[in-house]
């Protein structure tokens, strides 16, 4: 049975260091925030650490390519064999 990521090393090396490289700039411009300036270093860090997350999660993610039927046919498959 295959995953969604086999085949796809350098691909996923690849997005892997770019979301890293995303969340320390969050981590960045979260340096800068003081009680003076609030909204400006806040909003970058909140932008860039929400696209950390959606990045990997729904743009690269494969949540629509689910068949259901198969996943209960296993499940299916597994009781009538006495487990």
């Amino acid at each position: 049975m295959e995953h969604s990521g086999q085949g796809r090393f350098w691909g996923n090396l690849i997005m892997t260091a770019v979301c890293f490289v995303i969340f320390c700039g969050c981590l960045y411009a979260m340096g800068w925030w003081d009680l003076d300036s609030v909204w400006i270093p806040g909003g970058i860090a909140m932008a860039l650490a929400v696209l950390t997350y959606l990045i990997p999660q729904e743009l690269l993610g494969r949540s629509d390519s689910v068949d259901h039927e198969v996943i209960h046919a296993e499940a299916t498959d597994v009781r009538s064999a006495g487990h």
